[in-house]
């Protein structure tokens, strides 16, 4: 939690292995991000502020694109992507091309990917911005859910999402950590 500018954007760059950390050390899942970038990044589910979507495809041939590059084995892939889609409330637009879909739902695709090879720690930077009231409550039960499934990392300056969503807070402004607390 933060305002604008705090850092919560870059610490997560540094957390996911995007980009390199000035100092200090990041560790995920006990994987040294730096150290061991790819073992990290296997047990890491990332979703950027923008999410990383191909508009053209449509919701299910991407998230097998998603899949087949994260190394899912090809016998699992269909499998994982029926999961994260039913997950993420996306199977009964499975078919629809991702550009024309509503921003809620790419939201949900964007969130989807990360899901794919069920890593134990799911990192989503500012998950509900820009989206309508209705959709911003649909992504914070979604995001709710998979908290009691895995470790999530949300960042957000929204103190409402904070107090629904979150077990743990870390409060950040300026690239500094000002307080830590449930």
């Amino acid at each position: 939690l933060g305002p604008n500018g705090a850092g919560k954007t870059t610490t997560m760059r540094i957390i996911t292995g995007y980009m390199p950390a000035t100092s200090g050390r990041a560790v995920v899942a006990g994987f040294d991000v730096f150290d061991q970038p790819l073992e990290a990044k296997r047990r890491t589910g990332y979703l950027p502020e923008t999410p990383p979507l191909y508009p053209e495809m449509d919701v299910q041939g991407y998230l097998h694109f998603v899949a087949k590059i994260k190394d899912v084995p090809r016998r699992q892939r269909h499998d994982a992507v029926e999961r994260a889609m039913q997950r993420c409330g996306l199977s009964d637009v499975k078919r629809r091309v991702i550009g024309a879909l509503s921003k809620g739902y790419r939201q949900r695709v964007g969130i989807a990917q990360a899901l794919i090879g069920s890593p134990p720690v799911l990192i989503l930077d500012e998950p509900t911005s820009g989206l309508d009231p209705e959709q911003v409550t649909e992504i914070r039960g979604l995001v709710q859910g998979l908290g009691s499934e895995r470790t999530v990392i949300l960042s957000t300056h929204i103190l409402p999402e904070v107090e629904s969503i979150c077990s743990r807070v870390i409060i950040m402004n300026r690239g500094r950590i000002l307080a830590v607390d449930s």
